[in-house]
């Protein structure tokens, strides 16, 4: 008689953890209908984000220039050597989509929802596709910038001996500066990135050369952080290179360095 009541007591409780389990499936497609349908509601636009933008570069010449801030021209060159380097296409969101929406990030300082509205994708693709662009657009820096060596010449403003002579040997000038960070409120480190004046940044440090052209850019130090630090640990990793017997152009917020 006990084995029986055992029996049927084993058998309810099945019954029972079957029926919880159809709830919780019935609930998760209940909830994943939701999150379709509002996502159909929502990017619900007659122009998908891949024609928008193949009428934006089809279009008026200056249509390109006035979204992404570069010609027509420069922006299909972009994508190609991003492609080299290894960009795709993410599901439904082609190159040039993937390109725009980083580029509108860059140029206009667009928030994510805006993008989301102009593009017709989820904030997730969004931030998928700006990331993958961003680690493309790394990958490009090697090409484009190239560290100084003992044979790299005399800049020509500086051959003028009689005005630039204390300078000849100088390659490049490197200041700091301060943007604006948000850190999360419930990152404990949060407090390092508070600068001398009381505000939240990042201490940026930028390499330039005598045409003006940025060489190389330290970014992401807390902005408690003292520039020579900066500068000292940039030299460490290799992330800046001097030559023998050359030098760059400092403020006093770099001490001297062999």
């Amino acid at each position: 008689m006990d084995s029986d009541s055992d029996e049927e007591m084993e058998q309810q409780m099945q019954l029972i953890a079957l029926l919880l389990m159809e709830q919780n499936i019935r609930r998760h497609d209940g909830i994943k209908a939701c999150m379709l349908e509002w996502r159909e509601v929502k990017n619900d636009r007659p122009m998908s984000g891949a024609e928008m933008i193949t009428y934006q570069l089809e279009g008026h010449h200056e249509r390109c220039y006035d979204n992404y801030r570069m010609s027509t021209d420069n922006f299909n060159t972009l994508c190609n050597e991003l492609k080299s380097k290894g960009l795709q296409c993410n599901g439904e969101v082609i190159i040039e989509e993937q390109v725009g929406m980083f580029l509108q990030l860059l140029g206009q300082a667009s928030k994510l929802r805006k993008i989301r509205e102009d593009f017709q994708h989820s904030l997730e693709t969004v931030w998928r596709c700006i990331r993958n662009v961003l680690h493309c657009v790394e990958k490009l820096s090697s090409d484009y910038i190239k560290q100084p060596n003992s044979n790299t010449p005399r800049h020509p403003m500086l051959a003028d001996e009689t005005q630039y002579g204390l300078f000849k040997d100088a390659i490049r000038a490197i200041d700091g500066t301060h943007i604006r960070a948000y850190p999360n409120s419930k990152d404990k480190y949060k407090e390092r990135f508070i600068n001398r004046k009381g505000g939240y940044t990042q201490n940026v440090m930028a390499a330039v050369d005598f045409d003006g052209n940025f060489l190389a850019i330290v970014a992401g130090w807390e902005g408690s952080v003292h520039d020579n630090m900066i500068l000292r640990s940039s030299l460490q990793k290799g992330l800046l290179y001097v030559p023998p017997g050359k030098y760059y152009l400092v403020d006093a917020g770099y001490a001297n360095t062999p």
